[in-house]
This record gives C-alpha cells, structure tokens and sequence, in this order.
C-alpha cells in the first residue's frame, strides 16, 4: 500500500487528490457532488483517479475526509427525535439559554428565538443532584431512570443526551445513567455531557450534547455506508476524519463524537495554508476559500491559525475546539436576487450543484455569481480540462431578465454588479477575523483557495490594501491537500478555578497529568504509541468579575509552578492584545479551566519539485486573447489567457490577463503582474503605480 487519498465534499463539485506516499507524486480531479449521498461521489472519486494515477484500489493506505454532514445538519436542523435527560428543576435549560440575543439588545426587537434542538416534550427529569465540589447531595434513582429511557423506547426515540448539573467535576451519575439506559434500550445512542464537554456553563453544555446526540446517527449512517462501499469496491484502507480543531481523527472515533467535526473541510483548507504558505515565504496569511456555497476566511499569524475553544454555527455557541474562520455566503453558486425595496442582493441562497449556475445547463434559472465571471469574460465557457461546457447565452439571459431589465442596466454593468457585492460580502468577512481583532490586513498576504479564490482575490486585495497574493498550486483542491498533510489531534479539557493569589501548583500538575492519560488513551486507541506524542497546553484565564475568559498557551517543558507564573504573566499580554488595555498590576487574574491537545503523526510524504529544466516564458503557454470587462474603463479590454505554467522564475507577467488550470482560473486584473516562483505557487504583486 502506498497511495493515500484525500477527499473534500464540496457544495457544488467533490475534491479528491491522490498522493503516492513513496515518491510524492499527486494527481487531482474533480467530480460532481452527490447531496443525497456524498458517499457516492467520494467513492466514484477514488475509483475514478486510481484509474487516472494507475493504481488498484488495494493499494490505498489511508482515506482522509473533509465532510460537511454535520455542518449541514446543524444549519438545517436536520436531525432524528432524540430526547434530553436533565436533573431535575432543569428542563427549561435550552428556552432560557443565556438570556442574551446576538448582536445588541436593541435587536431584540425583531430577534426571533430558535427553536430548542430537544422540544421540551422530549425532556426528563431525574432526582440527582452533585455540588460544584463533586459531593453528592442525592443520588441517581436508578428506577427513575429505567421508566425515562423505557418511555423514550416506547415514544420510538433513539437518541438520547444525559446533561447533569456539576457532571463535569464528577461524571459517575451520568456514566451509571448510561448504563441503565443500555439495560432497557441497548440499541440507543447516548451522549453524556461529562464526554462530550467537561466543562462548566451548563447551557453550552447542555446544547453541545444536544448536537453531538442528533448527529450521532446521521454520522453512524454516514460512515456505515462509506465503508460498505469501500467493502464493495475493495478499498482496504483506514478511514480518517478532519475535525474542526485542525486535526483528523479515525472514523470510529467521530461516530461518537461527531460534535467535533463541524468545520470539518474549511479547517484542512486553513491548515495546508499554515503549511504551504511559510515554504514560499509568507508567515501572515488571510485565507480567502470560495466554494459553490460560500467563502470561509481566516487569519494565520506567525505561520499559525488561531484555534478557538468554541465558535457558532448560526444560533448555536459549540463549545469544542475549532479553527478561527467566519463564513459569508458568497461562493460560485451564490444566486443574484433583487430585494423588496429594488436592491440587488448576493446569496446567501446558492444554487449548488443541482441545478448549479444558470450556465451549466442543468435546469438553473436564476442567476449567479459564476454567470456573472462567465458574462465578463473572466472564465473560459469550457472548465475542467474540457469536461465541462458552460453556455454563456442562458447566462446573459438570465442576468439580463432577472438583474439588468429590473433595475435599468446594461447586461455588463449588471454582471458587474453581481460580481462586486460578493467581493463585498468577501470583504466584509476579512474584516471580521482582522480589523475586529486588531490586525490590519494590509500586513498580511492573501491566500485565495477553493475553485473561486482566485478568480476574486485581485479585487478583494484592491479594496482592502493587500499588495500580495499567493496562488497555491493546486488551488482548487488545497483543503483536501490540507487533509493530506493533518496529523491525529485529540483535544481533552477540564474545568479548574484559581485565583493567582491562591494558586495551587500542585493542583495544576495533577489535572495535566489527567488530561494527558485522557489524551493517550484516545491516541493509543488509534494506533499511535506515547512515544511519539506532542502535547499542546492552555489555559482559560480572565480578570475576576469577568463572564468569559481568553486561552493562553502553557509551557510543559518547565516546572509547573514556573509554567503557571509566566502564563498569568502572558495573560495581560493577551488581554492587550485582543481588546487593547490590560489591569496589569491592578487586577487580579484567576485561571477557570485548562485543555490540552495531543497530536499522533503520519508519515509526511515527500514533495515532487517542479521541473527547472522545463521552465519556459510566459508566451510558450500562450493559449488565447479573449475581451474581459475592464471595471476601471468601464468597458471590455483584450486580454491574454495562459495556461498554468512552469514559468522561469524571473518571467513576470502583467494584467489584464487570465491564467487557467484543471482546478481553478486565477484572473490577475489591471495593476497587478503575476510571476512563478521555484515551488511552482504564483505570485500576484500590485503595480507601485496603481
């Protein structure tokens, strides 16, 4: 066996590379998604590129996959009927949640409550009850609890979450309660908070488990029917995960916590980047990922993505670790609408892979974001190495019935428009993960990924002030390049308050020493001895009287008591750093929780380099001179089409011009040039004089 493969479920298309672990060879395809079931097209992918690459099926090691099935569930509240045990006096826990609606309380106005994950119906009572010591005030009724789940089974609920006042300092009553459960109902799935989230703040607690609950059939249904195809086909390879934190995990793994697999794609594409774009130079990276759907974005500074101990999915704060990105609906597939006061409008509704754009010829009627490049000039009407066959009249007729008539414009002016609002929206999220945080994006270069990154970056880099841009090689198929590159990563945290002034040393030496048998046992479980292991630490700390906390890294490689001092230290930095002040000196600051994440290493295969020795100039890949819409002249301009090159490395390249690959097309606009570096990326550079 030496071929590992990776594969990103996509909105829209289906990315799939394959990587000879042994020689570094790397093959890349495309195919469409398959909504209903995206197994059928992760295993029509294998099966088409080890015929394309020529290798059997049983040669594969290892399946790397990035998967949006819980996203999805979790934005659709696609979920079975699963029931919520909680102790009793607790059942409103999901309609009170924090008494708080997102933005400013001035939107409470028109803020609408979402609905509970578990309607209140479904929900239990138990007597139980654990202090925030851990001592027990009244113990489980075993009997109670048998009558809950035998109703449950009665009612034809097959899921169910157990969450537990103070469960996460003493999870014995959720753990006898699970064993009661499988007395009376075996074949139920059952999440326990104390597993899922060993944290305080009971409603996020609650809610994960929740999620985790509903998800973990769909995940189980998920998983069984991959495998079975790989059955079928003789695929004998491990099956690995991408979770959200930026790690992979083996498939049985996540049957039981799928939780941690939201994210699961957009976190590989952020990964390679963190990767990729050192090799070439670049430490301060903005990601930009335009799928069919949507574009995920994230800062990486100093070569490293900043991973949250929580993030939110629509209405739901999901307690687990995942990489620092925010979603705008902005993407290929993004269908153009006017709005009841005559605005045109950009998504967030897209038009996926069925029908897809009005272009491919599928059924679409309305217009995208796609139409709109297609109208411009700024792709070819033949995508995919030929495979694809896009029909630009359906698409000016769609713009022009459904954007340019209504509102009064010419049929360029119209796409235009369309083209510039999902820049806009693109732009508005940079926003939010740089400027709201601090930084200035005109420090950082932008990384344009996914099968529309590029096509956009030269216009989002205009507006915000980035002179750089780094086009990764292979562009459209960079997150499943970053599954290729992931290691095993399990994350386990605990809840521990204490003040600086009273802090125990050895009080923290004991729960790092918990967390990593935690942390062991699940890599050992998953092939991976301790020997080889690499610890990560933080710790959770806030000034007193504050509600929430900031995540400081924790040395392991020095005395506990030395480590502790200098991450109480590091934490005004922190403090200063994300919100600009610090009470240095003048208040006190108290540590309330600490997580460690633990990584097994695959084998990194090694990197095939471009060939020197075939380098040629920008003209020998010459294909065509094509009009694309110039928005500076207002008007349609020549301009030379490349195709993806080897170019010398001195050879430079200015806009408008329009460079094409198998995966994406990279449009360098007017004042800009374009040049390829040894490693094969380009190197999109703004003119001094523009």
């Amino acid at each position: 066996m030496s071929w590992r493969i990776a594969i990103d479920t996509g909105g829209t298309f289906t990315d799939v590379v394959a990587l000879n672990e042994l020689t570094g060879q790397q093959e890349v395809i495309k195919v469409n998604s398959t909504p209903k079931d995206p197994s059928v097209a992760l295993v029509s992918g294998i099966t088409q590129i080890s015929e394309k690459a020529g290798f059997p099926l049983h040669a594969i090691s290892n399946v790397m996959h990035g998967t949006t099935a819980a996203t999805n569930a979790i934005l659709e509240n696609d979920y079975p009927p699963m029931g919520l045990i909680v102790t009793r006096g607790f059942r409103d826990i999901l309609e009170i949640r924090r008494q708080d609606v997102p933005g400013d309380f001035g939107d409470i106005t028109w803020w609408i409550k979402p609905d509970r994950v578990v309607p209140l119906d479904l929900v239990r009572e138990v007597s139980e009850r654990i202090d925030y010591r851990g001592n027990v005030i009244r113990s489980l009724d075993d009997d109670e609890v048998r009558e809950i789940a035998l109703e449950y089974k009665e009612l034809g609920i097959d899921a169910l979450a157990v969450s537990f006042i103070h469960s996460y300092v003493d999870p014995a009553h959720e753990q006898r309660c699970r064993e009661l459960i499988a007395e009376v109902h075996p074949s139920c799935f059952v999440s326990l908070s104390s597993d899922i989230i060993r944290e305080y703040r009971e409603y996020e607690r609650t809610q994960g488990t929740c999620l985790n609950t509903g998800l973990m059939p769909l995940m189980s249904s998920y998983i069984g029917r991959i495998e079975k195809r790989f059955g079928d086909e003789g695929i004998q390879a491990n099956l690995y995960i991408m979770k959200s934190s930026g790690g992979v995990a083996k498939s049985t793994e996540l049957v039981s916590r799928p939780l941690n697999s939201v994210l699961s794609g957009p976190a590989a594409g952020v990964m390679a980047a963190a990767i990729n774009g050192p090799l070439s130079g670049f430490e301060n990276l903005l990601t930009l990922d335009v799928g069919g759907t949507s574009a995920d974005i994230a800062l990486i500074e100093g070569s490293m993505p900043r991973i949250l101990n929580s993030g939110r999915i629509e209405d739901y704060e999901i307690k687990v670790p995942m990489v620092d990105m925010t979603t705008v609906g902005a993407g290929g597939g993004s269908i153009a609408w006017i709005a009841d006061n005559g605005a045109l409008r950009v998504g967030p509704e897209s038009a996926g892979s069925q029908p897809g754009p009005v272009c491919y010829g599928r059924g679409g009627t309305r217009p995208t974001v796609t139409d709109a490049h297609l109208v411009l000039g700024r792709i070819s009407p033949s995508l995919l190495d030929g495979s694809i066959t896009l029909d630009i009249s359906a698409a000016e007729k769609a713009i022009d019935e459904s954007v340019a008539h209504p509102l009064g414009l010419s049929l360029s002016k119209a796409a235009d428009g369309i083209l510039e609002l999902a820049v806009q929206n693109m732009i508005a999220g940079i926003r939010l993960v740089s400027v709201s945080r601090g930084r200035d994006p005109r420090n950082f270069t932008l990384l344009p990924f996914g099968g529309g990154g590029p096509m956009h970056s030269c216009l989002v880099a205009d507006e915000l002030g980035i002179t750089s841009v780094l086009v990764p090689t292979a562009p459209g198929a960079m997150s499943a390049e970053g599954l290729l590159l992931s290691d095993v990563r399990v994350d386990h945290a605990i809840t521990s308050v204490q003040r600086e002034s009273h802090f125990q040393t050895d009080e923290l030496a004991a729960q790092l020493i918990v967390l990593r048998e935690k942390c062991d046992q699940d890599l050992v479980r998953q092939g991976f001895p301790t020997a080889t292991t690499r610890y990560e630490a933080f710790a959770e700390m806030r000034y007193m009287g504050q509600a929430y906390e900031l995540r400081v890294p924790l040395a392991l490689d020095v005395d506990p008591g030395d480590a502790a001092r200098e991450t109480f230290s590091k934490f005004h930095g922190a403090h200063e750093d994300r919100y600009g002040f610090s009470h240095r000196g003048q208040q006190e600051v108290e540590l309330v929780g600490l997580s460690l994440a633990a990584f097994g290493a695959l084998p990194r295969p090694p990197r095939m380099k471009p060939d020197s020795e075939s380098r040629r100039s920008w003209r020998d890949f010459h294909r065509e001179t094509r009009k694309m819409f110039d928005r500076k002249r207002s008007a349609f301009v020549d301009c030379n089409v490349y195709r993806r090159p080897f170019v010398k490395v001195d050879d430079v390249v200015a806009g408008p011009c329009v460079v094409e690959q198998y995966d994406t097309t990279t449009v360098v606009d007017a004042g800009w040039t374009a040049a390829s570096w040894e490693n094969g990326v380009l190197i999109l550079r703004k003119m001094s004089n523009n």
